[in-house]
C-alpha cells in the first residue's frame, strides 16, 4: 500500500513539473510571437512613406528605389510579406518593377541561398518566397528538390512555385510530372497551379490532352473546361471516343460547349451515346445554339428511355419556338395512352401552369399561347388551361 502511495506521488509530481515546462513553453512562444507583432507594427509605421512612394512610382518607367534605412530580420521578414502581397496583386509592369526591387534589396539572393544550403523547413519556407517573388532563376533547383520530396503537404508547396517560376512551359510541364509520380488524383489542384504559371495556359492544357496518358488528358480537359473557342472543340473531338468514360463526358462537355454548330451525324452519334449525362447535354447544347434544323431529332428524343433525356428534349423544344413547342404536343399526342405520352402530356401542362404565373413576361407570354394553342388542337380544350390576350 505504502509503495502504491509513493508511486501515485511522484508520478503526481512529474504531472506538476510537466505542466509548469509546458506553461513556460507556451507563454514564452506568446511573448516571442507579440514582439514579433509589436516590431512588425512599429515596422509599417516606419516605412508608410516609402510604400507611398512605390505606389506613386510602380507604373513609371524608372526603377524604385531601396528604402533609405537598415532592417533587422523581424522588419525583413514585414518588408518580404508586402512585397509578396504586391507581386501576387499586380500584373505586368508594376509587377515586374516589385520583382526587380525584391533583387535589389538582397531578398531574392537571400533566398536562393537558403534554398541551396538550409535546413529542410528552411528549403521550403525558402521555396515558397522564392514562389511569390517569381524567380525564374529558382526554377532548377526547386525542380531538382520537388524531384526528390516525399508525398507530404509540403511537396504542393513546393509544386506551386515551380509554376510561379516557370521559366517555360516545359518547366510547368515536369512539374506536373514530379506530382503525378505520388498520386493521379490531384488534377484539380494541378490545374489550379498550371493557371500561376506565366505560359499560355490554353496551348499547354491543349497539348496535353494530346498525350497518351489518361492523367494529363484528365488535367488538360479539366484546364480547358472555361475555354469557348471553336479551336478547342476541333481538340477534344478525338477524345468523345475514349474507352475512359469520365474522359468522353468531360470532352463532350467541352465540345458542345465549344461549337456554334454541330453536325448532324455528331448530333445523332451523341444521342444513341450510352450515358444519360451525354444524351442530355446534347440536347440542352442544341436548344441553347437554337439549333432548329434539329427539331426532328430533338423529337426523337422524347421518347428516350431516359426519363431525364425526355425532359430536356421537351424544354429543349420549347425553347425552339413555334416548330418546337408544335413537335412537342405533336408527339405527345401521338404517344397518347402509353406511360411514355401521359409523362410527356404530364410535363407540357405542368409548364403551362409554370408559364401562367409569369405573362408580365412577352417572350413567356408568346410561349404561353403557343403551348396552350397546340396543346388544345392535340389535346382538346382544358378548364384549366386558358390563353391569354
Amino acid at each position: 500500500m505504502y509503495i502504491n502511495i509513493d508511486v501515485a506521488i511522484r508520478f503526481l509530481y512529474v504531472l506538476i513539473v510537466l505542466n509548469v515546462a509546458f506553461a513556460v513553453v507556451v507563454y514564452a512562444l506568446k511573448i516571442k510571437n507579440l514582439r514579433r507583432a509589436g516590431t512588425e507594427r512599429r515596422f509599417e509605421l516606419k516605412i508608410k512613406d516609402y510604400f507611398t512612394y512605390v505606389l506613386a512610382n510602380i507604373e513609371g518607367k524608372e526603377a524604385l528605389n531601396p528604402p533609405p534605412f537598415a532592417w533587422n530580420k523581424a522588419e525583413q521578414h514585414a518588408m518580404q510579406e508586402r512585397l509578396n502581397d504586391m507581386i501576387e496583386n499586380f500584373t505586368g509592369t508594376a509587377r515586374d518593377k516589385c520583382r526587380e526591387l525584391c533583387e535589389r534589396l538582397g531578398l531574392v539572393q537571400y533566398h536562393m541561398d537558403r534554398l541551396n544550403k538550409g535546413s529542410y523547413s528552411v528549403k521550403i519556407d525558402a521555396a515558397y518566397h522564392l514562389g511569390c517573388m517569381r524567380v525564374r532563376e529558382a526554377a532548377p533547383a526547386l525542380l531538382q528538390l520537388l524531384q526528390s520530396h516525399q508525398r507530404n503537404s509540403s511537396l504542393f508547396v513546393i509544386a506551386r512555385s515551380i509554376a510561379k517560376c516557370a521559366r517555360n512551359e516545359q518547366d510547368v510541364k515536369d512539374m506536373v510530372q514530379a506530382v503525378l509520380r505520388h498520386n493521379k488524383g490531384f488534377y484539380d489542384l494541378l490545374v489550379d497551379m498550371v493557371k500561376e504559371a506565366d505560359v499560355d495556359h490554353g496551348a499547354l492544357f491543349a497539348e496535353l490532352i494530346q498525350r497518351e496518358s489518361h492523367a494529363f488528358i484528365h488535367i488538360g480537359l479539366r484546364g480547358l473546361k472555361d475555354y469557348t473557342e471553336p479551336k478547342v472543340a476541333s481538340a477534344v473531338y478525338r477524345l468523345i471516343d475514349s474507352p475512359d468514360a469520365a474522359i468522353q463526358y468531360k470532352a463532350v462537355e467541352i465540345y458542345l460547349k465549344s461549337v456554334h454548330f454541330i453536325p448532324r451525324n455528331v448530333v445523332q452519334k451523341l444521342l444513341r451515346h450510352s450515358m444519360d449525362e451525354v444524351r442530355v447535354l446534347t440536347v440542352q447544347a442544341i436548344a441553347d445554339l437554337k439549333l432548329v434544323t434539329y427539331i426532328d431529332v430533338m423529337s426523337n428524343a422524347l421518347l428516350d428511355k431516359s426519363r431525364r433525356v425526355s425532359e430536356a428534349s421537351a424544354q429543349g423544344l420549347w425553347l425552339l419556338g413555334e416548330g418546337g413547342i408544335a413537335q412537342l404536343c405533336e408527339v405527345a399526342a401521338e404517344a397518347r395512352g402509353s406511360e411514355q405520352g401521359e409523362y410527356l402530356r404530364g410535363l407540357i401542362e405542368d409548364h403551362i401552369q409554370y408559364l401562367s404565373s409569369r405573362l408580365h413576361d412577352l417572350d413567356q407570354l408568346t410561349r404561353y399561347n403557343s403551348l396552350v394553342y397546340h396543346y388544345e388542337k392535340k389535346f382538346g380544350k382544358s378548364k384549366r388551361i386558358y390563353r391569354v390576350v
